[in-house]
This record gives structure tokens, C-alpha cells and sequence, in this order.
């Protein structure tokens, strides 16, 4: 309708909300009247309309592009990480169900146009995964949101690489070095303010590629690795217990804000979830017996879950380490 009405030359809208803005928002930007990158964010993540969670500034990273899931499953925590991670989090998340898997029929429609197709091989796999790195797939099995963020397009080339060359990514951030708060693409906070991260990649991989990164890691002083597979086989440089800032805010007379961390605790259990997406929602798109729904099932079995970060974040090369692998 707001389309006709624009299309008939009257050039004003009025939308009003009873209680929250998310849908006068997202016909907006469905009309392509305003860009979801220029809206201003108060953290890296949109803050949920619970009273409960109004002063909840942290979280890990692994559920980025799963925010309902993460919500749902930390509904039951009596209170919500502020100012630091460790000092006030809940480590009793609540376990999976059917919920975390639960689509809109329009997501649920896109899926099945962009990933049920026919796979014969690893290499038809790898292929998805950097056509969506790429934006040419606007869904995912691991993404509960439309597209890709407005950050992953710095490193989009990048990723498509790494992902033809078996290193499945499902999550990402660029290193960002004192970048303006307002920045379109990273940028998050009170004006005035310079943010900071550090490079990320989560990603799927065999036993063969994990053993050959992890090699090449030993030369990288500045990554910290943890890679773990379905039955729960660990492999780390860093403790359990070493939670690590990645993502931090600088803003005038204002405290250091660091959103995001990576709590290798956690990582152990967004991995269960993780791994079953492969099959609640890719394999699941196929019928039984299915040569694509076997394939995808074997590497849910077999491969390993891995959390890479690059600590130097003024002048590191996360991608570096993937060079000739």
C-alpha cells in the first residue's frame, strides 16, 4: 500500500507504533527509504524492549547473527551482564529446543531457494558458504537477519577466499582501529566516540585443515584459538576462562564500553547449537536418503567448530595465517 501511495506521487508517509518502532522501521527500509547501516545503534548489538535487560551492555560474540536465540536463551538469568563480563554472568543458559530453530515462512521460503539445492561435493558446499559471504544469498542456516552486516562487506573478498579453501565461516568482524563512532558500517555509541575491535572469524573446518592452521598459528603470536567438534574434543591456546574483549568504545566522560567478548565458557555452548543447525536447518531441507542431506549430516559429524581471533588489532593480518593452506 505505502508503495501505491508513493507511486501516485504523494510524497509523505505517517507511521505510528503502539509500543515499539521495529515495524514502522522495517517498512522503511523495505521501501528503501532509509538504509539500515545509517541508524544510529547504542551498542554493536540492538538492545531488546525488556525492562529486565534495559542495562545489559555485554555479550559473547558467537550469537551475533542470532539474537533471538540468544534472548531465549538467557531469559532465565536473574541478572544481565554490565561493565564487565565476568563479574556478573549467568553461566546457566537455558537449553535448546525447538524454538531456537523456528522461522518466519518468508525466511523459511529463502532458504529453501538458496541452500536446498543439490550438493555433490565439499566443493558445492564451500560454494555456498562464499556466495553468501559475497551477499549473492541473502539467508543462512546460522543467521537469524537478512542479509549480511554492514561490516562484513570490508572483509567480504577475504572470506570467500578462506571459505573455497574449506574454512566455513558463520561469523566475522573487520580489526577496527579507532574508527568514528558514527561510522555507517562499524560505528555504534554516543557522538563524538572512536571504537575498537579486533579481528574475528568463527568458522567450520576438517581435522586435516584445524591440524594445518593450528601449525601455522604457532608463527602468529598474536592469535588465540579455540576449535571444538560435536562430541565436545577441545583444542585451545588460551583457558576456559579467558575471556577476551574484542569489540570496546571510547566516548567523552564516559567509562571504557567493551559489547562484545569471546568467553570460551560460552563458546561451549552456542557449539551445540551451532552444530545442529546443520541439521535442523540445512539437512532438514532435504527428504531422507537424500545424497545432499548425507553429506551435510557427515560433516556435522566430523568437522570442528573453531573461534579465531587476532589480538593485534592495529596492524595484525587474521588472514595471513590462511595463506598458503
Amino acid at each position: 500500500m505505502c508503495r501505491k501511495i508513493l507511486a501516485h506521487g504523494i510524497k509523505t508517509l505517517h507511521l505510528y507504533t503502539l509500543n515499539m518502532e521495529k515495524s514502522a522501521l522495517a517498512i522503511l527500509m523495505n521501501l528503501g527509504l532509509i538504509e539500515e547501516s545509517k541508524i544510529s545503534r547504542s551498542l554493536p548489538w540492538r538492545r531488546p524492549a525488556n525492562v529486565f535487560r534495559v542495562k545489559e551492555d555485554v555479550r559473547p560474540i558467537f550469537w551475533a547473527n542470532r539474537p533471538k536465540s540468544y534472548l531465549s536463551r538467557t531469559i532465565g538469568w536473574d541478572q544481565y551482564p554490565q561493565g564487565r563480563w565476568g563479574d556478573s554472568r549467568n553461566p546457566s543458559y537455558g537449553a535448546l529446543s525447538d524454538y531456537q530453530f523456528m522461522r518466519p515462512r518468508a525466511r523459511d521460503k529463502k532458504l529453501q531457494e538458496e541452500w536446498a539445492t543439490p550438493l555433490k561435493s565439499i566443493d558445492d558446499i564451500q560454494e555456498k558458504f562464499k556466495n553468501h559471504c559475497l551477499g549473492k544469498l541473502r539467508s543462512s542456516p546460522w543467521s537469524e537477519l537478512d542479509g549480511l552486516q554492514p561490516e562484513t562487506k570490508i572483509i567480504h573478498e577475504q572470506l570467500g577466499k578462506i571459505n573455497l579453501k574449506g574454512f566455513l565461516t558463520i561469523n566475522s568482524q573487520p580489526a577496527v582501529n579507532g574508527e568514528r563512532s558514527d561510522s555507517p558500517s562499524v560505528g555504534w555509541g554516543g557522538p563524538g566516540g572512536y571504537v575498537y575491535q579486533k579481528a574475528y572469524l568463527e568458522f567450520f573446518c576438517s581435522l586435516d585443515k584445524l591440524d594445518a592452521l593450528v601449525k601455522k598459528c604457532n608463527s602468529f603470536s598474536s592469535l588465540t584459538y579455540v576449535a571444538v567438534n560435536k562430541k565436545g574434543n577441545l583444542l585451545s591456546n588460551i583457558g576456559l576462562t579467558d575471556v577476551n574483549a574484542v569489540t570496546w568504545g571510547v566516548f567523552p566522560a564516559k567509562e571504557i564500553i567493551q559489547p562484545t567478548v569471546v568467553d570460551p565458557a560460552s563458546f561451549m555452548v552456542w557449539k551445540d547449537e551451532a552444530f545442529e543447525i546443520w541439521s535442523r536447518s540445512w539437512s532438514a531441507l532435504y527428504p531422507d536418503g537424500d545424497p545432499s542431506k548425507n553429506l551435510l549430516e557427515e560433516i556435522q559429524s566430523s568437522y570442528y567448530l573453531v573461534s579465531l581471533v587476532d589480538n593485534n588489532y592495529m596492524d595484525g593480518n587474521i588472514f595471513g595465517v590462511f595463506e598458503d593452506l
